[in-house]
């Protein structure tokens, strides 16, 4: 208790004593000497931030003084603050300090500044200097002037320098310089080390000795010395950092740690120490701590090729693939062809899912390095599954090239069959002779054989593999479903006896077994085996799918979807159990149930294939057009080249008339997917905008037998009529007609016949397609057109049926009107053409048809009205503008009334003799 109270009062004390001084000083003024003699004691003390504060009072006392400001300069100078300490000595210098004193350490704080302008005017021979200052003014005087490229005012200040009569090393500094401006290295070098042996502390030779180091390409002997200095002058920052800089070069990364991190102490966001810091933590293998540096130092404003190249590789060896991208791709273009960084590049652009943009970077790889074989492989298995065959073959014949292990055989092999390039079976044989042992490469193998339909070879191979690893049921389970598929079914079930005593593929034996039932027809004894082994394994889709497959045979499908949904329930989260549930219902055409499974599943990269083709049909066969675009957009978003999004796609497109876009989605497509069908829709998208040249060309490449085709026939059909050939046209769009009845087919044929003067024919045959076709609007509509010109009555029962079906027709709703309107049948037609406004307000024949109609009931200013609403924009229709014109005239409205008929002109000879009319009562010269 004692001990702390005493603590408490020496603070005390201490505290007051401080506050005594402070009065004191306070009632009384210090003279300059008092802050001078003040400064210098805490300089003895070696407390210069105190002994500048008494300087500046000392200074502020007697501003003209130049004592206390020579003192302070020097003081700067000697804590490395060089700037601060060229304007003391200068104003010192200014207010009559004795040169002699001042320019010594002037010249010191204007090199270590790099003020070379101010140095090479210095007077190093200064009244009161000895020869020994002049020499070391001199020398920095000289190097100030080489700086500067002012050679021949070296060679004259050295030439007066060589006359100093002193041994000082700063002379001996200056007759080596004479080596220096003849280029003579060796002896400039010969000279300095010889100086550092008389003086081998001394700053100016060991700077001067590194820098020659360098200059004459020895870094190492220059490092040796750099250290050197750095022991002797620990604080010269500017000197440890080129040490440091020199380190990194050399790679002598464990020596430049400690002087990066004492360096980054000071400023701990510098971008080239960061870089430094990056590039040592990398060499150490901390990527991640080297990332987090360069990353940095990017920030700070260093990005060069250094800096992103090593951070690109420290994160792809943390597999921090989007950090590699960005960092690889910013020098991609400046790195030549092969650097391994192109690789990493690749890798992380394929890691990414941008196979597309990988796929330009492995062009540039020449594929020498023992990775490629694998990294074209994966580049060509991405490519395929986004569908860009194109790209994916350039990587298999880059691959193929380079193929050599067994590992890389393997896959090339199945990529290649992928692309249905028979080659593939070639390269896996020769997988399995270089790695017999290899189970994965022996079942590859088999199972290419399998699906080739080559079974005898599937059987050697299985044989062969069985001989290579006895103890594996594998081999076995696949000559007993060999044996199964060539109707040897006793064989096949002692294959799968022997299987059951080894090792291995336990539930592709259940599988097995229960196709060796099915194939004996014994679909009750199948159904009994599968479904003992569900009990054992309840969420087993393979076997789910073999007992839905079983029932489906009774139509018993109940109890197996039933099953499945509970297990959905107890794990809502299990997508491929949900997927095998939406097939279920699709396949019992539950179509709202699959939409409704599926509805918040979005889909993305690592969603299965399966559930695109599921979902999307799904919208497609409910006709929900909104959701299906938008779900079909994602689709194409993960999958640009996927046929089934692709052919989805252009259904939407085809439905909604965006022919343009089919044209622009099928060259997309083709660009990187080579597809029969997809270039016959492209042909049809062309069609279907009148650009019949690049359809033809594709037609004309077709086979033969494609040309038959129906769907084809109607693509010619409509090329003949672009082309106005329309009698070649009509036996192909009967084809196509006859073919499939729908609405495109049977205007198409209408249209064939009308331009080939076979009116009559198209009129009955478009009465007889309706009627047979009840709901096709379109012919209908058309149906109704021609009828009104020949049968009124057909024509409104027509337009009649057609609002049952569409109660919102807008076309029909204003025709009927129109058509009662001439039948006087005025409160129908008002009716009518109310709703048919309601539905277009914009259109001025419905406006028009509802304006006559008020005004047939004499009601002229509800017509004026809704003329109005209309005048405003453009009427396109000039029968509808010149009736406009007469009811103004009617009600009087002269001016406006001028105004309208007065900007328009007619084509139409009955409405030009009406408009002629019109002008003679108005008053308005004739135009012609």
């Amino acid at each position: 208790m004692s001990k702390n109270n005493s603590n408490k009062i020496f603070k005390r004390s201490t505290v007051a004593v401080l506050l005594l001084t402070a009065l004191l000083s306070g009632c009384s003024e210090k003279s300059m000497e008092s802050h001078l003699a003040d400064a210098r004691n805490y300089v003895s003390e070696q407390q210069p931030d105190a002994a500048v504060v008494e300087y500046k009072n000392a200074i502020q006392k007697s501003p003209n003084a130049p004592e206390p400001r020579f003192e302070l300069g020097k003081l700067y100078l000697e804590t490395n603050n060089f700037v601060a300490a060229e304007k003391e000595l200068n104003k010192a210098l200014e207010l009559g300090y004795a040169a002699g004193e001042v320019i010594p350490l002037l010249s010191k704080a204007y090199q270590q500044s790099g003020a070379e302008n101010a140095l090479s005017e210095v007077d190093y021979r200064a009244q009161g200097m000895t020869e020994v200052e002049s020499a070391e003014v001199g020398f920095y005087k000289l190097q100030a002037l080489m700086q500067l490229d002012k050679r021949e005012e070296a060679e004259a200040l050295i030439a007066d320098l060589t006359t100093l009569d002193t041994s000082s090393v700063y002379k001996g500094l200056i007759d080596s310089y004479v080596f220096v401006l003849n280029n003579d290295a060796e002896a400039a070098i010969a000279a300095t080390e010889a100086l550092r042996e008389q003086a081998p502390t001394n700053k100016d030779v060991l700077q001067q000795l590194a820098k020659l180091y360098l200059q004459n390409g020895t870094p190492e002997k220059a490092a040796v010395v750099y250290g050197d200095y750095i022991k002797s002058y620990p604080n010269d920052t500017a000197s440890k950092f080129a040490y440091a800089a020199l380190l990194i070069e050399l790679r002598a990364l464990d020596t430049a740690e400690p002087i990066v991190e004492e360096l980054l102490a000071l400023n701990d966001t510098h971008p080239l120490l960061n870089t430094f810091k990056g590039i040592i933590e990398s060499a150490k293998g901390n990527y991640a701590q080297a990332l987090e540096r360069l990353e940095i130092a990017v920030q700070n404003g260093r990005s060069d090729q250094v800096v992103r190249l090593i951070a690109g590789f420290s994160a792809y060896q943390i597999q921090d693939f989007e950090s590699a991208q960005r960092h690889l791709t910013m020098i991609a273009s400046s790195l030549p062809d092969n650097h391994p960084g192109l690789r990493m590049l690749a890798d992380s652009m394929l890691q990414l899912g941008e196979n597309d943009n990988a796929l330009e970077i492995l062009e540039r790889v020449e594929g020498e390095a023992a990775s490629d074989a694998a990294l074209f492989s994966k580049a060509s298995y991405q490519l395929l599954i986004d569908g860009n065959v194109v790209g994916a073959k350039q990587m298999v014949e880059r691959s193929e090239e380079i193929s050599t292990s067994a590992e890389d055989l393997a896959r090339l092999g199945v990529l290649q069959l992928s692309l249905n390039d028979v080659a593939g079976l070639v390269n896996l044989e020769e997988a399995v002779n270089q790695a017999p042992e290899s189970a994965t490469t022996q079942s590859t193998l088999v199972r290419a054989y399998i699906a080739t339909k080559q079974l005898d070879k599937a059987k050697d191979a299985s044989s062969n593999w069985l001989e290579q690893s006895p103890n594996d049921a594998t081999p076995l389970v696949y000559l007993g479903a060999i044996a199964t598929a060539q109707g040897e079914f006793d064989k096949a079930a002692a294959y799968f006896d022997d299987a059951s005593t080894r090792e291995g593929a336990e539930n592709e034996l259940v599988y097995a077994r229960t196709q060796l039932l099915i194939a004996q027809d014994d679909n009750e004894s199948a159904t009994a085996f599968i479904r003992a082994f569900i009990d054992e394994n309840p969420n087993d889709i393979r076997a789910l799918t073999m007992w839905y497959a079983l029932a489906a045979q009774n139509d018993a499908v109940a109890p197996v979807v039933s099953h499945v949904e509970a297990q959905l329930d107890s794990a809502p989260d299990a997508i491929e159990m949900r997927l095998l549930l939406a097939r279920l219902y699709a396949f019992d055409n539950a179509i709202d149930k699959t939409v409704a499974l599926l509805a918040d599943v979005e889909g993305d990269k690592e969603t299965p294939m399966a559930f695109w083709n599921i979902k999307g049909q799904a919208l497609i066969a409910a006709n929900n057009v909104k959701n299906a675009e938008t779900f079909f957009d994602r689709w194409l978003s993960f999958y640009p080249q996927d046929k089934s999004a692709v052919l989805g796609k252009l259904l939407i497109l085809d439905s909604q008339k965006q022919f343009t876009q089919g044209v622009a989605l099928t060259s997309r497509v083709l660009d990187k997917r080579p597809d029969a069908q997809i270039s016959l829709l492209k042909a049809y998208f062309h069609s279907r905008i009148g650009q019949s040249k690049p359809a033809w060309s594709i037609i004309n490449n077709s086979a033969d037998s494609v040309k038959e085709l129906p769907f084809v026939r109607g693509i010619i059909a409509r090329l003949h009529l672009i082309d106005n050939a329309p009698a070649e046209a009509v036996e192909h769009a009967e084809a196509a007609y006859d073919a499939t009845s729908n609405s495109d087919n049977a205007l198409l044929l209408v249209a064939a016949y009308e331009m080939s003067g076979k009116a009559e024919q198209a009129f009955k045959f478009l009465e007889k397609h309706v009627a047979e076709n009840s709901k096709d609007v379109s012919s209908s509509m058309l149906l109704a057109e021609r009828q009104i010109r020949q049968d009124r009555a057909a024509a409104l029962a027509t337009y009649e049926a057609i609002l049952t079906q569409t109660p919102d027709n807008f076309v029909a709703l204003n025709n009927l009107a129109y058509l009662a309107f001439e039948d006087n049948n005025l409160v129908q037609a008002e009716t009518l053409a109310k709703r048919a406004v309601a539905l277009r307000s914009d259109n001025a024949d419905a406006v028009d048809t509802l304006a006559q109609i008020y005004i047939a009931k004499g009601d002229n200013e509800a017509a004026f009205s809704l003329y109005e609403e209309i005048a405003t924009r453009d009427i396109p229709n000039e029968e509808v503008y010149l009736n406009h014109v007469e009811l103004l005239v009617e009600l009087d409205k002269t001016a406006l009334a001028k105004r309208r008929l007065q900007a328009r002109e007619f084509t139409r000879d009955d409405l030009k003799q009406k408009a002629a009319e019109l002008r003679k009562a108005l008053g308005i010269a004739s135009n012609g």
